[in-house]
């Protein structure tokens, strides 16, 4: 076997890039894989299989790990899951959308089972970071209510002041909520329902940590916001076609280009990376982060059959390319 020198080595590993020096299990290839969500280091997805496994509903880490089947069918009475939110105690909320609003809402535990969640007026969002699992609903007259879910009920916390009946995205983290409403404005409001922030900005996407709203702006730039709405950075992004997803740890920032390209921005300088490519396949429906690094769904095709696999991008190579 041929040895390299030591030195030789090291000048071999700085000329490659990241996705070649960074060490990533392979990942499982899953069939019919449609909604997904993450929060903190957990991680579900829906898919018909996993690594030739069949099943419906799967948990696993936000890193390298094996996914695992927490139930093989929807909840009773779902006809699909179009959409995940994170609970506490390993719970997930599990909820099925129809003409644009959500027909039903069910709770699934850590085990598997799953119950019905009792909502009132139009469910347009579910929202979940791990410790608060909830609703946004809309009332017959318009205004906007948050709703907290405890087991199979949920409790009305507050109508949100200034809001109307809105088509954007919500999230929450770290005790806030943030939502994108209906001129693309982000409105934040602590999870009691007092608000925040408006910061009016053409929203295409909000991601959100426990004191930092982050926008992707519809002007291709990054904008990072204190809690009560105060520019703190902006920067231009570095994709120079489409761009799709966002997902924040409070240090990074993601997205993809043109969905074949995975970027990862660091927040206090703005430097804006790829760190992944897809290669023959597509990036698509987002990305997420958390203290392990990133993954991201990519497809591949086998013939006439579409696969998806979820890649990890390892923390250590985010750090190689925009610094810790």
């Amino acid at each position: 076997m041929r040895r390299v020198a030591p030195v030789a080595l090291a000048l071999l590993l700085l000329a490659l890039p990241v996705s070649a020096t960074a060490a990533s299990p392979t990942p499982v290839t899953l069939a019919g894989f449609t909604a997904w969500a993450s929060s903190g280091s957990r991680l579900a997805f829906v898919a018909t299989s996993a690594g030739g496994r069949s099943g419906y509903l799967w948990v696993k880490g936000l890193d390298g790990s094996r996914p695992v089947r927490l139930r093989t069918s929807p909840p009773v009475g779902e006809e699909e899951i179009d959409q995940l939110a994170a609970g506490p105690n390993g719970t997930w909320a599990a909820a099925e959308l129809a003409h644009g609003a959500y027909t039903r809402l069910d709770v699934v535990s850590a085990r598997g089972g799953g119950a019905t969640v009792a909502t009132s007026g139009t469910v347009r969002a579910v929202v979940g970071d791990g410790s608060f699992l909830g609703y946004l609903s809309a009332t017959a007259a318009g205004a906007v209510q948050l709703f907290r879910i405890t087991g199979a009920h949920s409790t009305l916390v507050a109508t949100l002041a200034g809001l109307e009946d809105f088509p954007g995205e919500a999230v929450v983290a770290g005790g806030n909520l943030a939502v994108v409403d209906s001129s693309g404005a982000v409105d934040v409001f602590t999870l009691g329902g007092a608000r925040l922030a408006h910061i009016p900005v053409n929203a295409a996407d909000v991601a959100l940590t426990a004191n930092r709203v982050v926008v992707r702006a519809r002007d291709r730039h990054l904008d990072v916001y204190g809690l009560h709405g105060g520019l703190v950075h902006r920067w231009p992004l570095a994709a120079t076609s489409f761009v799709n997803g966002l997902a924040t740890d409070g240090r990074y920032a993601a997205y993809t280009g043109a969905n074949k390209a995975l970027h990862v921005v660091r927040l206090a300088s703005g430097r804006d990376r790829i760190v992944a490519r897809s290669g023959s396949g597509f990036f698509f429906d987002g990305a997420a982060l958390g203290l392990a690094g990133a993954i991201v769904p990519q497809t591949a095709e086998h013939g006439s059959r579409l696969t998806v696999t979820l890649r990890f991008v390892p923390a250590a190579a985010l750090r190689r390319a925009v610094g810790r």
